[in-house]
């Protein structure tokens, strides 16, 4: 029971705190453009194709066709996602209740895992439960709603409690490498950001060990290495399906021109999503802030800057501090010269563009600085009753002068000061804090009652910030209901034969909507590869493509009569001359890729006979007579097209061109070509043949074997005790 209790208070505890999704169904935390337009469309194909047993690596309802997981966010590696596509639908759809509670357990893993690295550092079960509360239900982790940025940091705790172990000297190389297998698995959680700093903030430990706890330097670099090497193999799966795809790929991350994998993200670019320093005061002061709110809380900071005060001696606690300010200090992007100096020297910083997302690693290392304040507050009343009392005095003045501010604002504005109550909740909590150290340190009450002072002040901080933000039914919920408006075009749709793709208006549309149903959609919300992206725009592609009817409020290169009027507003327009999915050519002949645009701009019948790649062309024949070219899709990324060709052709089926996609013709494996410089060309003889496509991802297989190669290097590691002379006195 000592050891279920601590764990099972925290769920009890996050369920409280996210009280208004996990016991109510008034609110959410959904209602906002990216949930609503891109993340739950995404959850909800990969939770139809999760559980029709095919594994959601490839996504066929935009762009032609893209690979999910080396889009990242998707998460499609990540158990936890695996475990809401398994729960049961809504109407055939994502149950916003499901989704609730898949949202409550990523802050409960997040406070659990902060409650382990605790626990591991010593401290009692209740400051561990208190630290864990912290990171898990406030600050950045509490408050961001992207659920693929919080399965990415969630393990950020479990990586620095084996980093710290290592380097504390307790089997050195295996505990890096387990911290290295637990940074590189968080990869997997759907965004690079967190794990990035948090690969980083082991890299700041490092130098603090080898500057002043007498860490050799080359002990300090071998652990180093150990620690990405071990990164990259557990990371395999998700970094090398993603390279892949990015370095084929653009990607929009502020700037004037979208950016590719070999680009370096403009700097300009951090003016955007750099922490103000005046944000800072949000440590304490409840309110949101959309480039990572820090909040913590009185409670919490203000043990954590007793821990700093009065159990400076601890051996933890001097590299905590350091690193919540490094942390702190690299968070302000562009407003600190360090974090320029680190994004010109060190690869891979540029690429996450949100230097103020830095700031959750400030708020683990406050968490946990926190529970040693509380431990040592606890364990050592009567040899600190002097800092008690100066500690006590400290947040008494400062919660009475704060009040004094906000009757001078009554005094000013009227009742206005009712407006913006930011300032109360920190000035009633530093007054009940500092009365409650003062009672403690006279003896007036027990350590059990002052255990319950401090998780109830602790939790009235984390509800002053934490939810606040989640709109109730009756205040609408302008974008998740859009994901309902539109159910009689899909069901119209749906009735149409053949394959075919649509286009729509982004404007009066904006969701995925071929994701939310099962449609496959020309554009799309989502990751792009640079071969579709180039041509999107350029003449005939739309109905290359094989779009063949246009959803908005009104046509636009479309029919002008629609053939089917929608309940919202939104009509269905016939796109003419649409090409079928797949056909024939008898023509190929190379071009320079800069004239692609050019090679597309011509009549259709021309584009419908011959086609132009930027490699070497095959051989093709012409012919008088016509082919007949028949495609079916048999499978969620499997295509098979009968084709009587009447001499050597090539079938060129509108699907994307990427790598991975396999051909066979007859049985017999065959080349794929990128035909018109963006979708799939298969040469075949005369005659009559089955040509069969699939994808099977040669970059995942690959990183799933480096990953079990990362598992037997640990297991080597459990089973063999190296010699490693870290420090030369431990």
């Amino acid at each position: 029971m000592s050891r279920i209790a601590p764990p099972a208070l925290l769920l009890i505890l996050t369920i409280g705190v996210f009280w208004k999704i996990s016991l109510t169904r008034q609110y959410t935390w959904l209602n906002s453009p990216d949930h609503v337009n891109q993340i739950l469309p995404w959850m909800q194909e990969e939770a139809r194709q999760f559980r029709a047993g095919h594994f959601p690596v490839w996504d066929m309802h935009h762009w032609g066709g893209q690979s999910l997981i080396g889009q990242d966010q998707p998460g499609v590696l990540f158990p936890l996602n695996w475990l809401l596509w398994t729960m049961p639908l809504e109407n055939g759809q994502i149950s916003l209740k499901f989704a609730n509670w898949y949202f409550v357990l990523i802050h409960y893993f997040a406070a659990l895992f902060c409650y382990l690295l605790a626990r591991d550092l010593g401290l009692g079960a209740f400051a561990s439960v208190c630290a864990g509360a912290s990171f898990g239900l406030s600050g950045f982790m509490g408050n961001v709603d992207w659920p693929q940025m919080l399965n990415g940091g969630m393990w950020a705790p479990l990586v620095l409690l084996f980093a710290v172990r290592s380097l504390h000297g307790a089997r050195p190389l295996l505990h890096m490498a387990v911290a290295g297998s637990i940074e590189g698995f968080s990869m997997w959680g759907g965004h690079h950001q967190l794990p990035t700093f948090t690969l980083l903030a082991v890299g700041f430990l490092l130098l603090f060990y080898a500057l002043f706890r007498e860490l050799r330097w080359r002990a300090a670099a071998v652990l180093g290495l150990v620690c990405l090497v071990f990164t990259i193999l557990a990371g395999a799966p998700q970094l090398l399906p993603s390279v892949e795809y990015w370095s084929r790929g653009l990607r929009w991350v502020g700037a004037e021109n979208p950016v590719g994998w070999h680009d370096k993200v403009p700097y300009v670019v951090f003016n955007l999503f750099s922490l103000n320093p005046v944000s800072l005061l949000n440590l304490v002061l409840p309110a949101w802030q959309p480039m990572g709110p820090p909040f913590v809380g009185v409670t919490i900071l203000a043990f954590a800057i007793f821990a700093v005060v009065a159990d400076w001696r601890a051996r933890i606690v001097p590299p905590l501090g350091a690193l919540a300010v490094g942390a702190a200090i690299f968070s302000l992007g562009r407003f600190s010269m360090f974090h320029g100096v680190l994004y010109s020297v060190l690869p891979l910083v540029d690429k996450s563009r949100s230097a103020a997302f830095a700031v959750f690693l400030v708020d683990l290392a406050l968490s946990v600085l926190a529970g040693f304040g509380i431990d040592c507050l606890l364990a050592r009343r009567e040899d600190l009753r002097a800092q008690l009392r100066a500690f006590g005095n400290i947040l008494l003045i400062a919660g009475a002068l704060l009040f004094l501010l906000l009757i001078a604002r009554g005094v000013f504005a009227g009742n206005k000061m009712l407006d913006y109550p930011a300032f109360a909740f920190p000035a009633l909590s530093a007054l009940l804090l500092g009365s409650a150290l003062h009672a403690w340190r006279l003896a007036r009450i027990r350590a059990g009652m002052m255990m319950v002072v401090i998780l109830v002040l602790a939790l009235f901080d984390i509800g002053s910030v934490t939810g606040q933000r989640y709109p109730h039914r009756e205040q609408k919920w302008g974008f998740v209901d859009q994901l309902s408006a539109h159910d009689d075009l899909a069901v119209y749709l749906r009735s149409q034969p053949g394959l075919f793709r649509i286009d729509k208006n982004s404007d009066d549309i904006p969701y995925n909507f071929g994701d939310w149903y099962d449609l496959d959609e020309f554009r799309g919300y989502a990751g792009v590869t640079t071969n579709i992206v180039k041509v999107a725009f350029a003449a005939n592609v739309r109905e290359m493509i094989g779009a063949a009817y246009y959803l908005a409020r009104a046509p636009h290169d479309s029919e002008s009569e629609p053939v089917f009027r929608g309940r919202s507003g939104v009509n269905i327009y016939r796109i003419p001359a649409a090409f079928p999915r797949a056909w024939s050519v008898h023509a190929a002949r190379v071009i320079s890729a800069s004239s692609r645009s050019d090679q597309l701009d011509v009549s259709r019948d021309r584009l419908a006979s011959s086609t132009f790649l930027t490699e070497p062309a095959p051989v093709l024949d012409n012919c008088q007579a016509r082919d007949a070219v028949r495609s079916g899709q048999v499978g969620v990324t499997e295509f098979v097209v009968e084709a009587d060709m009447a001499c050597k052709g090539m079938v060129v089926v509108a699907n994307t061109f990427f790598p991975g996609w396999h051909a066979e013709v007859d049985g017999t494996s065959q080349p794929i070509y990128e035909a018109y410089t963006f979708l799939q060309g298969v040469v075949v003889d005369r005659g009559h043949h089955r040509i069969r496509l699939w994808y099977r991802p040669t970059a995942l297989i690959l990183g799933l074997s480096l990953a079990g190669l990362a598992c037997v290097a640990l297991i080597s590691l459990t089973r063999t005790r190296v010699p490693f002379s870290a420090y030369p006195v431990l």
